[in-house]
């Protein structure tokens, strides 16, 4: 077993197939070699890797910036010039751990060699390393202008490496963590890096894995982050929150070989797609249980997107955790069918995972479960086929992806005849682990645990029932009400991030209306009215005019026009001579509509 080796069972990111053993080969022998001593990779017994000759190619190469538009290698030819044949041949070796894992760099053997022609002492690549040579396995993209500031981190690294103790040296050689942070905590001071320290990042990660091949990734930072903030792989796998994203890697990796299978690289086509495109991957099955992987989901960040009080999607998870399903209710424009899909993509980790149906008044068991509907059959001819409606899809889905969570939100609860929609699903919403038989099948079912339901109800509508008993049983119901929390602060919130180019207080002004509105509680005003970009003057008197007073006479339908008239936009903000009446702010009743 080799050095590298002892890493394995934390992290299976070393290559393999296509002679890339080489490749390890020598990175092998040149952290021996250079890291460890001061010895040639090329002619072993020779002091290449020293601060002498280390401190010389700076003052060449580093401290003399040729940004001309010659090739690279013309540059570096000038700069070079009448050298010593130490300094030749520790470029040459420079350039060939440079190339050493990379894909697409023309032909590496002639480009170390063509240095190598330039010293007054011909030094050849041993053939053991030339093999090192042919594979590589990470592509940085095309262009030259890269060159030059990522071999030069290469050797500021290296120099800067050599003024640590040998035991400081070894104490990093053995622990790949405190490696990546000398690394990664370099400040350069050349001419040539100090304003562009970032622009060799890839040569970091180019000696990340080189050095502790077995532990780091084969990716470049960009990729890197990107990996590890993918919503499908992030919240399933990441279960100890943390700002390094090689530990993210870490344990998005032991987590997919737990619940999945073992891989090699994040660019294998099915792991890739899961990281792109949000795509699931199955689980590993066998005789015991199904695994599902370790979940960890951080709602601070999604809080402060939807302008919530940062306890509030933690509540809510706990609340789908513990029934499974949750009702949002509350006036038309709290953002109760937002909040539900926002919530869910980020619980699941990706929209594929989320259906959204919409109930009305002809919705029913065939649209919704399963039915025979309308279809051309194999002969052609016109027919009826057992088709499976949102419900039924979402199950299946959760079903073959049972390492994630599924989400069906259902928009307008309350607007279906619920008894006929749901049939014998009302059960099920209640015994998960039950199974039934289906109307129009002779096959039983049940809904998966992955499955979680969103329903969103709107208690203004006095055209349509609250729901029964029946189904208010099976869920937890969650106010959405503009004077209550988590939706009381929300405008005032986004206004702050947003401000409008008015000098008004439009918070203040929802807040006087729906004050306004206390004997009628379903009809307050929303915050995402006024929750728009480029907020001025006239767009404010745009909205109040065509959307907010319409919804407020159909709600005062019946009453005096002085009634209404309480609801003039100038009058609310203090512009009108009438008196005005001045209830408290959220004084009255806030509940939504009582459990029957």
């Amino acid at each position: 077993m080799n050095r590298y080796s002892s890493g394995r069972a934390i992290m299976g990111s070393r290559r393999t197939g296509n002679g890339v053993e080489k490749v390890y080969d020598a990175a092998e022998a040149w952290v021996d070699r250079a890291l460890r001593a001061d010895d040639s990779l090329f002619t072993p017994g020779t002091a290449i890797w020293s601060g002498e000759w280390l401190r010389e190619l700076r003052e060449r190469f580093l401290d003399r910036p040729d940004f001309s538009s010659d090739d690279f290698e013309v540059k570096l030819e000038r700069q070079l010039a009448d050298s010593a044949a130490e300094v030749y041949q520790l470029m040459a070796e420079v350039l060939y751990v440079h190339l050493l894992i990379l894909l697409n760099m023309g032909n590496k053997q002639q480009r170390v060699e063509q240095i190598l022609g330039w010293s007054p002492e011909r030094v050849n690549i041993p053939p053991e390393f030339v093999d090192g040579l042919q594979p590589g396995f990470i592509n940085i993209g095309p262009g030259k202008t890269h060159i030059p500031f990522q071999i030069g981190t290469l050797i500021e690294v290296v120099e800067q490496w050599k003024e640590l103790k040998s035991e400081e040296r070894d104490r990093l050689l053995s622990d790949g963590w405190a490696f990546r942070e000398f690394l990664f905590t370099r400040r350069f001071t050349s001419q040539l890096l100090i304003n562009n320290q970032k622009r060799g990042g890839i040569e970091k990660e180019i000696l990340l894995h080189i050095t502790f091949p077995d532990r780091f990734e084969t990716i470049g930072t960009t990729r890197k982050k990107e990996i590890a903030n993918a919503q499908n792989f992030a919240h399933f796998f990441v279960k100890e929150p943390t700002d390094n994203v090689d530990r993210k890697l870490q344990q998005i990796r032991q987590g997919i070989e737990e619940t999945y299978r073992s891989f090699e690289h994040f660019w294998e086509p099915d792991i890739r797609e899961s990281w792109q495109e949000g795509k699931p991957l199955p689980c590993k099955t066998g005789n015991g249980p199904i695994a599902k992987p370790p979940i960890y989901i951080e709602f601070t960040a999604l809080a402060g997107e939807l302008y919530l009080p940062a306890e509030f999607p933690e509540e809510i998870n706990t609340l789908l955790e513990d029934k499974k399903q949750v009702i949002f209710q509350g006036p038309p424009g709290t953002g109760k069918t937002y909040v539900a899909r926002k919530l869910a993509e980020h619980i699941a980790g990706s929209k594929g995972r989320v259906t959204l149906v919409q109930f009305h008044p002809s919705y029913d068991y065939v649209d919704f479960v399963q039915g025979y509907r309308p279809a051309l059959m194999e002969n052609g001819e016109p027919g009826f086929k057992l088709t499976d409606g949102p419900l039924l899809r979402a199950a299946k889905d959760a079903e073959k992806d049972c390492g994630a969570k599924h989400f069906l939100i259902i928009d307008e609860i309350n607007r279906g005849n619920l008894a006929k929609v749901f049939g014998e699903l009302y059960f099920l919403l209640e015994y998960r682990n039950e199974d039934v038989l289906l109307q129009y099948s002779d096959t039983t079912f049940r809904l998966p645990d992955n499955l979680y339901i969103i329903g969103t109800m709107n208690t203004a509508d006095r055209s349509i029932a609250l729901v029964d008993l029946a189904l208010r049983r099976r869920f937890y119901f969650v106010e959405f009400h503009p004077n209550e929390p988590p939706v009381k602060d929300v405008l005032r919130k986004y206004l702050e991030k947003n401000p409008p180019t008015v000098d008004w207080d439009i918070a203040g002004l929802v807040d006087r209306a729906n004050a306004l509105l206390r004997d009628e509680p379903h009809a307050a005003i929303g915050p995402s009215h006024f929750m728009k970009e480029s907020l001025d003057e006239d767009r404010v008197r745009r909205i109040w005019k065509y959307g907010v007073l319409p919804y407020i006479e159909e709600r005062l339908f019946g009453q005096d026009a002085a009634r209404l008239a309480e609801f003039d936009l100038n009058r609310l903000l203090g512009n009108d001579p009438s008196p005005q009446p001045s209830p408290a702010e959220g004084e009255g009743d806030t509940d939504a509509a009582a459990d029957a």
